[in-house]
């Protein structure tokens, strides 16, 4: 997963901290008004923004939501009134988190609206005798953890979240690499074939594809299609 976050408060960058430490990759600024610029060049999960940010001139909850896309986005909001929340859901948010809950809980609301948002309920992402758990974003093969790095498992996770789909290695790149330092796009090709290599424990029921001239995807052999557990 990458969040986005607009870094505005001392409260914003502790949750920062604290989303950076479970594995979650994040796209970070202090200006509200990058996120809109930052949302055209490349993959997010989900957008997080203080309330008091949104209307005040740089940038509004509207415009926003329209170049989110189905991107949640999601608001803190410590003393909002039900009206005022009513407004900011008409206008495009798509949940609004009380900032006081302890970051814990705040992680877990966060990744359970970015993965509903991608159609996974729950939190155990199953392709056949392949599980993910998002939630500590490990993989297991018939019950076995799987070693890997973490960007083979995020490339892994972006493509299972994506069923049916052939993703790009420019997709892969932003996802990935953000606005970080940029390696070749084939670095991918030596990401799958790590990749290949753990899944040979599946007896080939879950491959990945190589799809000539435009990405990769994951295939499932067996006679059930991907769901979450």
């Amino acid at each position: 997963m990458r969040y986005m976050i607009a870094e505005t408060s001392w409260d914003m960058m502790s949750l920062a901290q604290d989303i950076l430490g479970t594995g979650t990759l994040l796209t970070r600024t202090d200006r509200p008004e990058d996120l809109i610029h930052f949302l055209a060049l490349g993959v997010s999960d989900l957008v997080l923004i203080e309330a008091d940010q949104v209307g005040k001139g740089s940038i509004t909850l509207r415009e926003l939501r329209a170049a989110s896309g189905r991107t949640p986005v999601v608001l803190l909001s410590a003393d909002a009134s039900s009206k005022q929340k009513a407004e900011w859901f008409a206008d495009g948010a798509d949940a609004i988190i009380d900032p006081t809950q302890p970051n814990e809980e705040i992680l877990h609301h966060l990744l359970a609206v970015a993965r509903r948002a991608l159609g996974f309920p729950m939190a155990q992402v199953d392709y056949g005798p392949l599980r993910l758990d998002l939630n500590k974003r490990m993989a297991h093969i018939n019950g076995c953890p799987v070693k890997m790095s973490p960007k083979i498992y995020e490339m892994l996770e972006f493509i299972a979240l994506r069923p049916g789909q052939v993703v790009t290695r420019d997709a892969l790149l932003n996802h990935i690499y953000g606005l970080e330092g940029e390696p070749e796009t084939r670095i991918f090709d030596v990401y799958a074939c790590n990749i290949r290599s753990c899944l040979k424990a599946t007896a080939n029921a879950v491959e990945l594809e190589t799809v000539r001239g435009a990405g990769f995807r994951l295939s499932l052999n067996v006679t059930v299609t991907p769901e979450a557990a």
